[in-house]
């Protein structure tokens, strides 16, 4: 239920207060997103850090966020995104902290189980990186995806995925 509330909430925010008209210009970070969602299910098939429960299914779940919260969050994101570099890195801790803020709050319902030494801290880290890749995406895109190759490669040796064991 509260996964629900939650893509609700960001869609309502997205079309009350998102450049959404500009959706053609974000449309290729929107992939991103989702391209690094799928990565993970894919690398992390076998040895999940976090998964979705109750009510509805982590692939179910999943798939929710991936395609109406990512591209509704990035919306947001990129609409009020400042110019100046100390609001800039202001703006992208707020950001994470807000989500890593709807992560706890999700977590302590049991609506999100962590696994292999995943916590509400990587999970910080995690978006404070996110958001930056996000914008670099948007900026820079060919720049963003070695750099995402490497962080996804480094999370790997961090929890102990190792590649010869993917199907």
């Amino acid at each position: 239920m509260l996964r629900i509330f939650v893509v609700c909430a960001y869609v309502i925010l997205c079309f009350r207060f998102g450049a959404w008209r500009r959706w053609r210009e974000y449309y290729s970070t929107y992939l991103y997103a989702v391209i690094g969602d799928l990565a993970y299910n894919f690398l992390f098939y076998d040895k999940d850090l976090w998964v979705y429960d109750k009510l509805i299914s982590h692939t179910f779940s999943d798939f929710l966020v991936a395609v109406a919260v990512f591209p509704c969050a990035i919306t947001l994101f990129l609409t009020y995104y400042p110019a100046k570099r100390w609001k800039q890195a202001v703006y992208i801790v707020s950001w994470a902290a807000l989500n890593t803020g709807v992560e706890y709050v999700s977590y302590q319902f049991g609506f999100i189980l962590y696994y292999h030494n995943w916590n509400i801290l990587w999970s910080m880290i995690l978006y404070n990186i996110a958001f930056i890749l996000v914008r670099i995406h948007y900026v820079k895109p060919l720049l963003a995806w070695p750099i995402s190759f490497a962080l996804a490669y480094t999370t790997m040796l961090l929890f102990d995925v190792p590649l010869a064991g993917l199907k």
